[in-house]
């Protein structure tokens, strides 16, 4: 009265086993991207304009902060590469950096001698760029896209210790 059970193994799932495998390491592969692009990202280096000045070759076209004043007659208005831009120079310590902002437009307590947090990167001065009255023109200048100024709450609060610093290179 006991029914015979069959013994015989079943074939193996292979398919199943290895694209499920497959499909978990790619995950993890862009995970692991995605929370390095964010990292690299997150991590601006900031350098006055002296440091920035010397480290020029290093940097590269990476992108980082610069602290500086913008100098007493450098700032001028004008257009670049079809966008509303400003021209103007910083100070800080013995270097004085040449900067293109094409951000958003700077707030009212943009002025000479006020330390500034600018955001971008080295560029090549292109050919008719002429506007640097008070700057270095040495060939390369600054792309900013991001302006803070000093008095800024956004500057304040993420600089803090650097505003006294800035106040006494800028000068």
């Amino acid at each position: 009265m006991s029914e015979a059970v069959a013994l015989t193994p079943r074939p193996p799932r292979r398919g199943r086993r290895w694209w499920s495998t497959g499909v978990v390491v790619v995950v993890l592969a862009v995970i692991a991207i995605l929370l390095f692009s964010l990292v690299r990202g997150a991590s601006l280096f900031v350098f006055e304009a002296d440091e920035a000045v010397q480290q020029r070759d290093e940097l590269g076209d990476d992108r980082f902060r610069l602290i500086g004043s913008p100098l007493d007659g450098s700032i001028v208005e004008g257009e670049f590469e079809g966008r509303s831009a400003l021209y103007f120079s910083v100070r800080f310590g013995e270097s004085v950096v040449d900067v293109i902002h094409t951000g958003s437009d700077p707030t009212a307590l943009f002025q000479p001698d006020v330390p500034v947090f600018l955001e971008g990167r080295w560029q090549a001065v292109p050919d008719g760029v002429d506007r640097f009255a008070e700057g270095v023109n040495d060939g390369w200048y600054f792309a900013s896209d991001t302006l803070r100024v000093k008095h800024d709450e956004d500057y304040r609060d993420d600089n803090q210790d650097r505003i006294s610093e800035a106040e006494q290179g800028g000068r």
